[in-house]
Formats: structure tokens, C-alpha cells, sequence
């Protein structure tokens, strides 16, 4: 192939990657046009986020007691009743608030929240979570006063088992002919095996001799709410429970019955809390940066960028040129890769941007300078080109080192700086190890 065309196919190709990736690539969506391209996943600090304050519940429950002083269900003629807390004082203590917060993080990580925060007030277990604002939000909003609390309860509400009888709930799914099964796989441990067999052979089905429903039902709840009321059919004797929640053929539906499934999963596996919380707070907090304070800085990145093009294009020309279709190029990939890879954005990760596009400018000035020292030949470019490209890789692999320790870290607005490092210096090795080595290399006759 000429190579003024490759040169040519490679601009051209560049051109169309550098408006998918700051423009969009958009596609007919009913009445509207669609952009297929995944959003930027911002940080709570450029985009704002919920803050959600619980504290200690003071509500209180009816305790009743027969005549013998004898604690029972329900209120009897002689007996005696009393209003309690139902968070009694030997409950607030600094490990069950401790225990809550960690098991509100463990509920906000299954939830795959990327970013939150928590803080504990040790003296009156008050806890504050901020979170990002999306379509997960409210979710986790529940789940911060959830308890999460699991029973089976027969009709005159005497729980029968409850999570300490609980080793795993799982989400499972099976096709048949009328459809898929979204259920939850209830599995008991060893201690409780019995327990549940005895149940499912007590609590079974039966109809009278005029056809009517005799069954003894239990209830299973999830925080006293009831999922379902059931008897059972068989004897389950393995320990292991399973509660369907529907059936369709519809993969939107399937995926609602999943969702909803994997949520209850969550919810039980992580609870029971030891304390009951109720809602204090529940606000949107707006980022500190607004859209007018990010526009002087974008107006200076932007003056910058455009002088640096200027000192290519006069000092190099060609060269220069095309250095500068290849630079657009690199920001473009850097930008789509971020994209589909749902890297949250900090202001620390646009940090890194920034570097990664200041490193890759320097490169370019390097291999610049040294295709300037040697023949203007297409063997002499290669060699030069390649060495040039060598010693900068080498002198990149401890910042490279740095990124890739940064991609381990808990803490968010490292990690996005670190992973935007990461992949900047890997699209950076590769792209110009191809892309501007085919532009520059092309630049020149044989």
C-alpha cells in the first residue's frame, strides 16, 4: 500500500475514533437518537451524592405478662402489660454499633456501590453514609435501617427458626416448559436440619372431606414483612429450602425476579443488625465544583493545548502535524477505555488524565527531537524510532509500577488516579508503538 495512503486511512481512522469518543456514537431509538457509549462514572466529589443519617430507634413494643407474672403473646384479662424499648441499654454498646457499621458496609459492597462513605458516632451509635447519587440509591437507602432479619413463624407468630438457623441464601434459576424459575435456596445449618424437617412434616398440606383447606401454614419474613404463606407438599429432610418467587418467559421480568431475589440474598446473608435504626436524614449533598468552576480551568487546559500544538506544527511541520493528529488519537482511546471499563472519575483520576496527556506530549517531543538528529530515511526512522520509544518505556515502568499498586487501593480517589495511570501507560506503549511509529515512519521516503 502507498504510503501516503496508510498515512492517509490512519487520519481518517483517528479522526473517527476522536468523535465516537468526545462526541458520542449515537443510534435511532425510537422518537430519539441514543448514545451507545457508556457514561462517565463520576466520583461523589464532581457529582454530589446522598447522605443518609440513622440513629438508634426509640420507638417501643407492648410486653405482656399473665397473672403469674409469666411473659406471653398476648394480652390476657388478668395479666399485666409494660412499654419497653426495643432497644434495650445492654444492646447500645460500642461493639453492636461497631458490628452495624461493618455490616452496612458489607451490604453496600454486595450491592456493588463503588464509593460511599461511613462515620460512626461511638457515644450514641448515630451512623452517616454518603453515597452516589444513581439508580442504586434508594436501594441502599433501604438497606441502611433494614435489619435484615429472617423468620419462619407459625400462625400464632412463634418463630421456628430464624437466621442463627441459616448457613446461605442463594439465588438459583432452572427453564422449563412454561417458562424460567427465578427461586431462593434457603440452606440451613447442620444444627437445623432436624428443625426444618420437623416443620415441613407438621406444617403440611390437607383438605376436609368437603374439599376445603385444613392446612397448618407458617409464614417466612424478612424484617416481619411476609414473603410468603406457606404449608409444604413433602418432607424437606437435606436442609435446604427453596422459595420460588416467579416464573415468565419475559427477560425483563426474569431479571426483576433476579434482582429482586439477589437483593433478599444480601439482606439475609449480611443480618441480622443488632440495633433497629430508624431514618434521621436523607438529603442530596451538591458537589463542591460546579460546571462555572470547572470552566476557567477548562479554558486554561484548553489555551495550553493549543500552544503546544502551535510549538509542533512550527518546530516540526510535517511531523508536527501529524504528531498532533496522533496526540487527539491517544486522548480519544484513553477516553473510550475509561468509559467501558466503568472506572469511577475523581478529581484525582482527571488528575491523571492530565498527566498521562502532559507524558504523552513529552514522548512526542523526544521521538521528535531524534528523528531530527538522524537521515531522513525510512530504515533510519525505524531505528531511531524504536530505540526512542525503548528508553521512554523504560523510564515510564516506575510510574507504571506506582499506577498499578494505586489500582489496590481501598481508597477511591487513589485507585481512579492509580488505574488511570495503569491504562494510560499501557494505550500509551501501544498506540504509539503502531500508530504514530506508522505515521512518522510513513512521513518519509525509502
Amino acid at each position: 500500500m502507498d504510503r501516503r495512503l496508510k498515512i492517509i486511512l490512519t487520519i481518517l481512522v483517528i479522526i473517527l475514533i476522536s468523535i465516537i469518543s468526545f462526541v458520542g456514537l449515537f443510534i435511532q431509538d425510537t422518537k430519539f437518537m441514543k448514545n451507545i457509549l457508556p457514561e462517565y462514572q463520576l466520583g461523589m466529589d464532581l457529582r454530589g451524592c446522598r447522605a443518609v443519617t440513622i440513629k438508634v430507634s426509640e420507638e417501643t413494643e407492648t410486653i405482656y405478662y399473665d397473672k403469674d407474672g409469666n411473659e406471653v403473646d398476648t394480652e390476657t384479662e388478668d395479666g399485666t402489660s409494660k412499654e419497653v424499648l426495643i432497644n434495650s441499654e445492654e444492646m447500645l454498646t460500642k461493639e453492636n454499633f461497631e458490628n452495624t457499621k461493618n455490616l452496612i458496609k458489607q451490604r453496600l459492597e454486595d450491592l456493588n456501590i463503588s464509593e460511599y462513605l461511613i462515620r460512626l458516632n461511638e457515644e450514641d451509635g448515630t451512623i452517616t453514609v454518603q453515597i452516589p447519587e444513581d439508580d442504586m440509591t434508594d436501594l441502599a437507602v433501604q438497606f441502611l435501617q433494614s435489619q435484615g432479619k429472617f423468620t419462619i413463624e407459625n400462625e400464632d407468630g412463634q418463630v421456628l427458626l430464624d437466621n442463627s438457623n441459616l448457613e446461605k441464601v442463594q439465588v438459583g434459576y432452572s427453564n422449563g416448559t412454561t417458562g424460567t424459575t427465578v427461586y431462593l435456596s434457603f440452606k440451613f445449618n447442620e444444627n437445623s436440619i432436624e428443625k426444618l424437617k420437623e416443620i415441613t412434616n407438621t406444617y403440611v398440606e390437607s383438605k376436609d372431606e368437603e374439599g376445603k383447606d385444613t392446612s397448618k401454614k407458617v409464614s417466612i419474613n424478612i424484617d416481619g414483612s411476609p414473603l410468603l404463606e406457606t404449608s409444604f407438599s413433602e418432607e424437606i429432610a437435606n436442609g435446604n429450602l427453596q422459595l420460588t418467587l416467579g416464573t415468565s418467559t419475559d427477560s425483563s421480568t426474569i431479571n426483576s425476579y433476579i434482582e429482586q431475589a439477589s437483593n433478599i440474598a444480601i439482606l439475609v446473608n449480611n443480618g441480622p443488625v443488632p440495633i433497629t435504626y430508624t431514618m434521621e436524614q436523607n438529603r442530596f449533598i451538591k458537589s463542591d465544583l460546579s460546571l462555572e468552576d470547572a470552566i476557567i480551568p477548562a479554558i486554561v487546559l484548553g489555551a495550553i493545548l493549543v500552544l503546544a500544538f502551535l510549538v509542533l506544527l512550527i518546530k516540526y511541520k510535517k511531523l508536527g502535524i501529524l504528531s498532533i493528529f496522533s496526540y487527539i488519537g491517544y486522548l480519544a482511546i484513553l477516553l473510550v477505555v475509561i468509559r467501558y471499563t466503568n472506572l469511577v472519575v475523581t478529581l484525582e483520576g482527571i488528575c491523571g488524565i492530565i498527566i498521562m496527556g502532559i507524558i504523552n506530549y513529552i514522548l512526542l517531543i523526544y521521538i521528535l527531537q531524534q528523528l531530527k538528529k538522524t537521515e531522513k530515511t525510512r530504515n533510519e526512522y525505524k531505528i531511531v524510532y524504536n530505540k526512542s520509544m525503548l528508553s521512554m518505556v523504560l523510564v515510564l515502568i516506575p510510574t507504571l509500577i506506582i499506577g498499578i499498586a494505586l489500582c489496590f487501593a481501598l481508597w477511591l480517589p487513589a485507585y481512579s488516579f492509580g488505574t488511570i495511570i495503569f491504562w494510560g501507560i499501557l494505550i500509551m506503549a501501544l498506540y504509539n508503538a503502531w500508530v504514530t511509529r506508522l505515521l512518522f515512519i510513513n512521513s518519509v521516503k525509502e
